[in-house]
């Protein structure tokens, strides 16, 4: 049986930064619902709509100080509701972001068990005795110190690996898993249709406290393996758990975020018996370099790392790492200024994210080809990107940048001043600007979407890689009912001369007209050219 979020298109929406209601600087629920037209005309099935749960905002939402309201910069509850009724209204489902590693400091469990070691809330969190120094050498990677952090009033050390702001929760305390469980069960009466479950692999850490080993990466493991601060197997007991609450509320949703580049660890999260997350993110995409090769590997890599029965997904941005469009931006295109290249491969991009088989997540603004642009140092408000300041792309402020709506005051996104600045680049990128162009990005994300729901093929069938030329990115899919979808994508700046061995017709295209021949030999593919064909 197939499941509604196999076929959907989801659309990840950071509410800080997409549309502002109130005119205050913040996004807010009230902004999201004005949009809800635009989404639909975009064509998306689901918004994932990263945190906006009570918090101090120390990490923009992802310290929560309460997990069953809305924090007043973003709404009310009641708003939460309107949105979730409207967006039902117009086929629109809902899924939020879970934040269960950790808490904000000044959430009521946490006051409670930092006030003694006596309380019954203590055990709720990890704690080690005060000795003078870290147990170990893990790293509160926001503030690049030691994760330990000290606590006066019981002579102990709470663990906090992102800041001190954040302390992270004791999974081993049933307790504590039953209360996560029943703040699901909240969720799930109120119409939401899922979680995202933010650093799902971070729940457990290693019993014995061992330190991790060294890694040359920077990003994104901070120069460690992490292998004994988060990652370790118990999380798969937590998984079932969190599965049966789920299916006991009907068709939810659980999607989880696992660390870093590991596939073989996302891929184990959907359990051995489809009886854990549903999808599980596998972040190669977003670390991989441009070329059809790169991530054709790629792919053919996470398809195989997968359980039987384990449905695949796929995003090129999120609200963590550098937009896409700003990663693969162009240098030169056949003399034309780089922007040229950067729109070319922008298509291309939506192209394979839209067409491969696998469930595909979009980040917001991507559609119009949003990209990453440095920020001054005044204007940083990310902990990480200030911590690391002066170096460039471990910050995530630039990804974080409000939406561009209009080509007016403040990109249309609010009158007062934004939280965060607008990039430079609004008044010729923007919503309002391209969904009057037949031939914008935006239009080519509204077409891709459409395509791939009208073609069993696209959003179902299977996939048979071609091997056709080394900067070709080419596939077949193939739908049950025997319906068949050829992709053809020249990842490279110059033309490339290809035979894929049957004819067919064109449905979409970047550079030739829809319906016309597609010949089986001798087929010439512009520079960056998309061709999706009916075989």
């Amino acid at each position: 049986m197939r499941h509604w979020w196999e076929d959907a298109v989801f659309y990840q929406i950071y509410p800080r930064s997409f549309a502002d209601s109130n005119e205050d600087g913040i996004g807010d629920l009230q902004g999201i619902r004005n949009k809800l037209g635009y989404l639909v005309d975009l064509g998306v099935d689901v918004l994932w709509i990263s945190p906006f749960f009570k918090s101090p905002m120390k990490d923009f939402g992802y310290d929560v100080s309460d997990y069953r309201d809305v924090d007043p910069m973003f709404g009310t509850l009641d708003d939460l509701r309107t949105l979730l009724s409207d967006a039902k209204t117009r086929g629109i489902r809902i899924v939020l972001d879970l934040v269960a590693n950790h808490s904000s400091d000044e959430h009521p469990w946490f006051f409670e068990a930092r006030s003694s070691k006596d309380s019954p809330k203590h055990d709720w969190y990890l704690w080690v005795p005060e000795t003078g120094r870290p147990p170990n050498n893990w790293t509160a990677i926001f503030e690049l110190g030691s994760a330990w952090h000290p606590n006066l009033a019981t002579g102990e050390r709470y663990l906090g690996t992102f800041t001190k702001y954040q302390p992270e929760f004791n999974w081993r305390n049933d307790e504590l898993r039953e209360a996560f469980y029943d703040i699901m069960r909240f969720w799930y009466a109120l119409g939401v249709d899922g979680f995202r479950l933010d650093v799902a692999t971070g729940y457990f850490k290693d019993s014995e406290l061992r330190s991790n080993p060294f890694s040359s990466k920077a990003n994104p493991d901070f120069f460690q393996k992490h292998i004994y601060d988060r990652n370790r197997p118990e999380v798969h007991e937590v998984f079932k758990e969190m599965r049966a609450v789920a299916d006991a509320a009907g068709e939810r949703v659980l999607i989880g975020e696992t660390h870093g580049q590991d596939r073989l660890l996302a891929a184990s999260c959907y359990g051995k018996h489809d009886d854990e997350l549903h999808l599980a993110f596998n972040f190669e995409f977003l670390y991989e370099k441009w070329g059809a090769r790169n991530f054709r590997e790629s792919a053919e890599r996470w398809y195989a790392a997968l359980p039987d029965g384990a449905w695949p997904n796929f995003t090129l941005s999120n609200h963590d790492h550098p937009r896409h469009a700003w990663r693969y931006r162009g240098r030169r295109f056949g003399g034309a200024s780089s922007e040229a290249e950067t729109e070319a491969r922008a298509r291309v991009a939506a192209a394979m994210l839209l067409t491969l088989r696998g469930t595909p997540f979009i980040y917001y603004g991507e559609e119009i080809g949003m990209t990453c642009y440095p920020f001054p140092r005044a204007a940083l408000r990310d902990p990480l990107g200030i911590a690391t300041w002066p170096l460039r792309g471990l910050g995530r402020d630039p990804e974080r940048t409000p939406m561009q709506w209009t080509g007016g005051e403040n990109a249309g996104f609010s009158t007062a001043k934004p939280w965060l600045p607008i990039n430079r680049d609004y008044r010729s990128r923007n919503v309002a600007t391209q969904e009057t162009d037949p031939a914008s990005l935006l239009s080519w994300y509204k077409s891709l979407i459409a395509l791939r729901r009208a073609k069993a093929a696209l959003h179902e069938g299977s996939i048979t890689f071609l091997d056709l030329d080394v900067d070709v990115l080419a596939y077949t899919r193939r739908a049950a009912s025997c319906e068949s979808i050829l992709v053809l994508i020249n990842f490279a700046s110059q033309p490339r001369a290809i035979s894929q061995g049957a004819p067919g017709r064109v449905v979409l295209r970047t550079a030739r007209a829809g319906g016309t021949a597609l010949k089986a030999e001798g087929i010439v593919l512009k520079p960056y050219e998309v061709v999706i064909a009916e075989v």
